[in-house]
């Protein structure tokens, strides 16, 4: 008997532990919920709110951040077609090597707003400032990102999913 006792005071003190332990953590989970995947569909005339500032640090823990400026392609356009000549041939010509000479910059733009356009199309947003989490959640008419990650912790503290 003096052996289950001792075995008694040592194993119910070890479950109490153990009990705590995942209650905090599970709390932890259900209290902060990270997305893995960021992605901001927005425009020039929205511009994220703090977009330079943005850092692992600052999206606590989010894995993958992506802006897509959506109207990267106009803005690309409007450059190569300005001041163009009335003749079309002249104007191919001229417009073809405009292209050749883009900056990478420029190029990088025409990616990642064509990247952007068929995502947000793959995601369903129909209207901008968007921010998908994980591909799954999407928060409108929100610039700032931390203000966004806000709305979508607490979508997903209610149980959503």
């Amino acid at each position: 008997m003096i052996r289950n006792s001792r075995s008694i005071r040592f194993v119910v003190p070890v479950r109490i532990v153990l009990a705590f332990f995942a209650s905090v953590v599970q709390a932890g989970q259900l209290v902060e919920p990270h997305p893995h995947l960021v992605e901001v569909f927005t425009t020039t005339d929205s511009p994220i709110a703090g977009e330079a500032g943005i850092s692992r640090r600052a999206l606590r823990g989010e894995k993958e951040f992506h802006v897509y400026e959506l109207d990267g392609l106009r803005s690309t356009e409007a450059k190569l077609s300005e001041g163009l000549p009335a003749d079309p041939e002249q104007s191919k010509r001229l417009v073809q090597q405009r292209f050749q000479q883009l900056r990478q910059e420029d190029r990088t733009r025409i990616q990642r707003a064509a990247m952007g356009l068929a995502k947000a199309m793959q995601y369903g947003v129909d209207r901008y400032p968007a921010i998908v989490f994980d591909g799954q959640a999407v928060v409108y008419g929100v610039t700032d990102v931390q203000t966004a990650i806000t709305h979508y912790r607490a979508w997903r503290r209610e149980g959503k999913r």
